[in-house]
């Protein structure tokens, strides 16, 4: 197998943004934004890099990253963009304002200049400006462009990260430019991997061996080439050969699941890549992937329609995974969509690893795996446990999932993951638990269902039951839930009385005066299941330990862990 030549591969689709959208993203990063001048309201297509003296042919409609330019480099370059058609140019700042010979040649120009301050590198201004072109400020996009795969695949490996296309062209990278190895370096200046490092991966195989499946591919430290330990898989559809993820080691070494999560990453990345070929703008197709799936999750479009754009087989099976990313009462409602759109590309990578096609859809404020190809259920706990560890750390909250279960059908998905979302909501009673199963929960979720009813239904009730809630309610005493806790707990006197912190004496004392002044059977179970559900419904808002969201979630929770 030969490597693709660059005259036969499709070139990338550019995707737009208006120079204020760029300006916007780089003044969150910097807390302030760039000092700028001249007209804002172009449309970039593509962020070019140059340096002084350089030709800057290609440059029509481009942002310009003047890179190395002083003040009369820097307004010279200024000229040369606007003579070629480009939008903008970025350029080198010391201090708060852009020398005045800059600011003259922009206005001559007619080109906006960005004046961008010593401490924001000029790899991490590509990405952001990168990331403002593939999401404009008006587009709401979970972090499935390549930039943002790629910062996920940094995250989660530890390491540096290049994305390449089958020309070797690199499109997308992420991770700390401090930890790059002199490769990594020329690779994203020079936009392509260099010459000498090609012939070694040739010599040893490397794009044969990742051409041909999913292996992942070791390749050892090359010190006289300026490069550390790399893993590299290749993206491929079918036998077409679309590009590669690279992962270079930094100061640390890299994860022990990287080469399992580069797996995922390739999924994902394939996606986007036949996009990048063959579509023209990768982004009209995600964006209607991620509509059509979220349709599929919540069933307002036809299963079977849905199932043929997105490749799969509409009678198989699927397992529903509900995440809740427990987001803070003080967090504002920005700072809540970035955390979930990082959380949903984290979820996405984790996913395409464990299931071949899988898809994560963000619904109702949760996040939902939809993994075809079922499996049996520990591995599916396993498998959530570890993404809710990852999630944690990274977001900061506590981050609870539920394996809701498995639809037979693509159509049963929309109730399944209603199970979840249900699940989920019992679940948050006992934040210390990290996974739950609809299995374990399905008893509290029956009786929460069951209490619901019958609040809707007042003329279902046990009369006397009931007015011995409301005597304690005015009296003060505890009865109810002295009688509650001692059906709960099965008539042992010794754990209840504990548990209410009272002498087993006084919790007898209680229990006959309750029996007296209702008139309950303790010996006929009809009665023991009217009086629970009665002192549930009467207790719940009173008293959140007597529900039974709280005491079944705790017993289910502790035969989990």
């Amino acid at each position: 197998m030969t490597d693709t030549p660059l005259e036969t591969t499709a070139a990338l689709a550019p995707a737009r943004a208006a120079v204020d959208a760029v300006v916007r993203r780089l003044a969150d990063v910097l807390s302030s934004g760039p000092v700028c001048c001249g007209p804002l309201d172009g449309e970039i297509a593509d962020v070019v890099i140059a340096e002084p003296g350089e030709p800057l042919d290609g440059a029509a409609g481009a942002l310009v990253l003047a890179v190395g330019a002083r003040e009369t480099e820097a307004a010279a370059m200024v000229t040369a963009a606007g003579a070629v058609g480009a939008v903008a140019v970025a350029v080198r700042i010391v201090g708060d304002e852009l020398p005045d010979a800059v600011g003259a040649a922009a206005e001559e120009a007619g080109v906006a200049v960005l004046g961008l301050p010593l401490g924001l590198r000029w790899d991490r201004a590509e990405a952001e400006i990168r990331a403002a072109l593939a999401a404009p400020a008006d587009t709401f996009a979970p972090g499935r462009d390549l930039f943002s795969l790629a910062q996920t695949v940094a995250t989660l490996t530890q390491g540096v990260v290049s994305v390449e296309d089958g020309a070797h062209r690199v499109v997308a990278y992420a991770g700390s430019g401090d930890e790059a190895d002199e490769l990594r370096r020329r690779s994203i200046l020079g936009r392509s991997c260099p010459e000498p490092y090609l012939a070694l991966l040739r010599r040893l195989g490397v794009y044969q061996r990742v051409r041909a499946g999913e292996e992942v591919v070791m390749v050892a430290e090359q010190p006289e080439l300026g490069a550390r330990r790399r893993l590299v898989i290749g993206i491929n559809a079918g036998r077409r050969p679309l590009g590669t993820i690279w992962v270079q080691e930094g100061d640390r070494p890299l994860a022990e699941r990287a080469p399992e999560l580069l797996r995922g990453a390739a999924r994902i990345a394939a996606t986007q890549l036949v996009d990048h070929y063959f579509q023209g703008d990768a982004r009209a197709r995600l964006a209607s992937r991620e509509e059509l799936s979220h349709g599929l999750l919540t069933g307002r479009f036809d299963a079977a329609a849905l199932a043929a754009h997105l490749g799969i087989d509409p009678a198989a099976e699927a397992d529903v995974i509900a995440v809740d990313l427990r987001e803070q009462g003080d967090a504002t409602a920005v700072r809540a969509d970035a955390r979930r759109a990082e959380a949903a590309g984290v979820m996405s990578v984790h996913a395409a690893a464990h299931r071949d096609n899988a898809l994560v859809v963000h619904a109702c404020g949760q996040l939902y795996a939809i993994l075809p190809t079922p499996a049996e259920e520990a591995p599916l706990v396993r498998w959530a446990e570890e993404l809710v560890t990852t999630l944690r750390r990274l977001t900061g909250t506590p981050v609870q999932a539920v394996v809701a279960g498995r639809a037979e059908r693509l159509a049963d998905i929309p109730s399944v993951k209603l199970r979840g979302h249900r699940a989920l909501q019992l679940l948050g009673r006992t934040p210390e638990v990290a996974v739950g199963t609809h299995a374990r929960l399905a008893p509290a979720l029956l009786v929460r269902d069951t209490l619901e009813l019958l609040d809707q239904a007042p003329r279902l009730r046990f009369p006397a039951v009931a007015a011995l809630a409301d005597r304690d309610r005015t009296q003060g005493t505890e009865l109810a839930r002295s009688l509650l806790l001692y059906l709960d707990g099965f008539g042992d006197v010794g754990a209840v009385a504990k548990q209410l912190n009272v002498h087993p004496n006084t919790l007898r004392y209680r229990i006959r005066r309750a029996v007296a002044l209702t008139g309950l059977d303790l010996d006929d179970p009809e009665h023991r299941l009217a009086a629970m559900l009665q002192l549930r419904l009467d207790l719940r808002e009173r008293d959140a330990a007597a529900f039974p969201g709280a005491l079944s979630t705790a017993g289910a929770a502790r035969s989990l862990s």
